[in-house]
């Protein structure tokens, strides 16, 4: 059995999957489980997902790290939720689920989407929620089950979002944060309530809205039919929690207006927190609530960076992949070593990112990514090499965004998949011209979550001490000036190239 409780408890509820992370109160991973859950897909360009698997991959992943750390559920002094955003949960009376939870993922509301734009001026939608018109959004999920299934809309109590149902399964309470709140469309980010005028000319009603609070605070505790599932003691606190990519902030130590945190993986997202709320009406830019109490965040994600590298290897790769298998190797730490072996700017070839379309601040869906420049002399490595580049410039885009918006970036943090290049971590700090921190801990968002939970049971006085103590830095990569400064003038080529290529788009 282990010692030195307390321990915190933060579950990370993914698109993917749930991971439950158990933590010392100075940020030691003590043990961790791991569940997988399908997205539906019972039309084209639908996205579902049953809540119910949702909590049994929580009940499972508790139990689990429990088990695998020898902690009993006394030890654990708090938790709290975090989880994938827009999702949404419609609840009966009884508690329960009416139908699949339409997640972000979900593109069906066009139609909802285009009404919206009929009904309301987005310049005031983007002032007062800090987000555009968009279907990413809960809003527009919430009107299409109200006009295809009217008879579920009257029956629903309460619309809950993937978190809150989680938080709703453990404790019974009926609450939502206002990091997940910002994420509808339907939620005033400077009065932190929901807005009578939109849900009123949309016709959701707010009564059916969880009540929003803060995220660092008890909104619950453990019930007993919770405890019985998921070994869990009864009466334990219960703490609100938030959105993943905030919590992901939090728990890279990123808590101050100045500074950026960027999580990687398929796709890229810049987490910058701000210290007042300031929508940018021009729509590039998502204005949210934060984790962090009496904070806002500017947000934004880039959609296939890591993926652009992981389909290069998947289709061009098969030499990586054979050697790697053959020496234990890792095929992108082949294919990144060709590519440190070509020079700086890939000899003249660019790539352009859009595997997926551009969005913001770019925001063109008929985008395609580009090869540009391709020569006889170009090699596999050049290729790569590219990649690599051209992903970095597009965080060099971001951070101009940012200080376009007002918020100068000094230094970057970031967390996940591309964080293992050492290469590439050095190319970004080149190309960025910021000292780029790599945090210690790879679970960053449950520790963001754990985080919220030790503040909200007094385990730490304040989000400053917290981060004080459990956050620690795994390395730093400094810009080489030199490299920065030619770097500079390849993307001005960049972007001028890229203002002829976005005229071609129109074709497709």
């Amino acid at each position: 059995m282990s010692t030195g409780a307390p321990f915190i408890l933060g579950v990370d509820l993914g698109t993917s999957a749930c991971k439950t992370v158990v933590f010392t109160l100075d940020g030691r991973k003590v043990a961790s489980a791991y569940r997988e859950y399908p997205v539906i897909q019972p039309q084209p360009r639908w996205a579902e997902q049953n809540p119910l698997e949702w909590w049994r991959a929580v009940v499972e992943t508790i139990r689990k790290s429990l088990a695998k750390g020898g902690i009993e559920g006394s030890q654990i002094v708090g938790l709290a939720v975090d989880s994938q955003r827009e999702a949404v949960v419609p609840v009966g009376a009884n508690g329960e689920v009416l139908y699949n939870s339409i997640i972000w993922l979900d593109r069906r509301t066009e139609e909802q989407t285009e009404r919206i734009r009929s009904l309301l001026d987005e310049d005031t939608v983007l002032r007062t929620t800090g987000v555009g018109i968009n279907p990413l959004f809960s809003a527009s999920k919430i009107l299409w089950l109200k006009e295809n299934f009217p008879k579920i809309f009257s029956k629903t109590k309460v619309f809950l979002f993937a978190k809150d149902f989680i938080i709703y399964k453990l404790t019974g309470e009926e609450v939502t944060d206002y990091s997940l709140a910002s994420r509808t469309m339907l939620f005033d980010i400077r009065r932190k309530k929901w807005s009578t005028e939109i849900c009123s000319t949309l016709g959701i009603p707010v009564d059916k809205l969880p009540t929003p609070k803060e995220s660092s605070i008890v909104v619950g505790e453990v019930s007993s039919q919770a405890s019985a599932e998921t070994s869990l003691p009864r009466d334990l606190p219960v703490v609100n929690g938030g959105g993943d990519r905030p919590c992901e902030c939090l728990g890279a130590g990123v808590i101050k207006e100045g500074e950026v945190n960027i999580g990687t993986g398929t796709g890229s997202t810049f987490e910058a927190p701000l210290n007042k709320p300031n929508p940018d009406l021009k729509g590039r830019i998502s204005c949210c609530c934060h984790v962090i109490p009496d904070a806002w965040e500017y947000e934004a994600s880039i959609l296939t960076t890591g993926a652009s590298l992981r389909w290069f290897r998947d289709v061009f790769g098969e030499k990586e992949i054979d050697e790697a298998r053959r020496t234990g190797r890792d095929p992108y730490d082949l294919m990144t070593q060709a590519a440190s072996e070509i020079s700086l700017g890939a000899d003249g070839l660019f790539f352009y990112p859009y595997l997926a379309g551009a969005f913001p601040p770019r925001t063109n869906g008929k985008a395609r990514a580009v090869f540009f420049g391709i020569s006889l002399s170009h090699s596999k490595g050049h290729f790569v090499r590219a990649i690599l580049e051209g992903v970095a410039f597009h965080y060099l885009v971001m951070l101009e965004l940012l200080k376009d918006l007002g918020v100068e970036i000094a230094e970057v943090s970031m967390v996940g998949g591309e964080t293992k290049s050492d290469f590439w971590n050095q190319l970004k700090a080149d190309v960025m011209g910021r000292r780029i921190r790599i945090p210690e801990v790879e679970d960053a968002a449950a520790m963001g979550a754990a985080m919220l939970a030790g503040i909200g049971t007094g385990q730490y006085t304040s989000v400053q001490k917290a981060v004080e103590s459990t956050v620690r830095t795994r390395k730093v990569y400094v810009p080489k000036a030199e490299n920065h400064s030619a770097y500079l003038k390849l993307y001005e080529k960049y972007e001028a190239l890229y203002a002829l290529i976005s005229k071609g788009y129109g074709i497709y």
